[in-house]
């Protein structure tokens, strides 16, 4: 991404992908208050499709195409491809978990929680193939918690924590994309990490 200049095509592309999701998570939640302020007893439920999959879908793309466009233009290499894999998949992931602040608003703790890292989540998605990847390891350790946590919530109740939650196909297409982004983290993890170019040596002048 070209951060010296906002204007630039690469960061066009990246905002106007950012103004989609936020339009769809600002439609969505608007939604989910007037359901709560008629039915206080609503708590955890779906949203519409139109807002939570097509405007979010045209985010997505359009933020692929704005990272895209710098990968092609200033790092081609597999590792950086393979990165932006799996960055996309980390965004999408905070997506899903933007509209869950909706399906959990009866639900405080769980609000706190998914507002901390849902954006957390699309930053460093956005951010991920500039990302060390020494810290690839550690993302692969927050979605297996991430994993972990959904099932247990569904398992068993948690006083204080999180009541029993019913299963919901947002939740599903969550844990589904976090098993995927497992797979490009771990060839990261374990892929061969570029090696520094050593430095020419030295010529020592002729002796007379």
């Amino acid at each position: 991404m070209n951060w010296g200049k906002v204007y630039s095509a690469e960061a066009a592309f990246v905002m106007g992908g950012l103004f989609f999701i936020a339009l769809a998570f600002v439609s969505d939640l608007a939604q989910h208050v007037g359901r709560v302020a008629l039915d206080p007893v609503h708590a955890h439920g779906g949203g519409d499709f139109f807002i939570r999959v097509n405007i979010p879908a045209i985010g997505v793309a359009f933020v692929a195409f704005g990272l895209g466009m710098h990968l092609i233009q200033h790092r081609r290499d597999r590792v950086q491809l393979i990165a932006f894999v799996a960055g996309l998949l980390i965004t999408i992931d905070g997506i899903t978990h933007l509209f869950a602040i909706s399906d959990h608003l009866g639900a405080p703790l769980q609000v706190v929680f998914f507002a901390i890292i849902a954006p957390f989540q699309i930053a460093a998605g956005l951010l991920f193939p500039l990302l060390p990847r020494s810290w690839d390891r550690y993302w692969i350790g927050l979605t297996i918690t991430l994993i972990a946590i959904y099932g247990a919530s569904r398992r068993f109740e948690l006083p204080g924590l999180w009541k029993l939650e019913p299963v919901e196909p947002l939740g599903i297409f969550s844990k589904v994309v976090e098993v995927f982004t497992i797979f490009p983290l771990y060839s990261l993890v374990r892929g061969p990490r570029p090696t520094p170019i050593a430095a020419p040596p030295t010529t020592k002048a002729a002796e007379p």
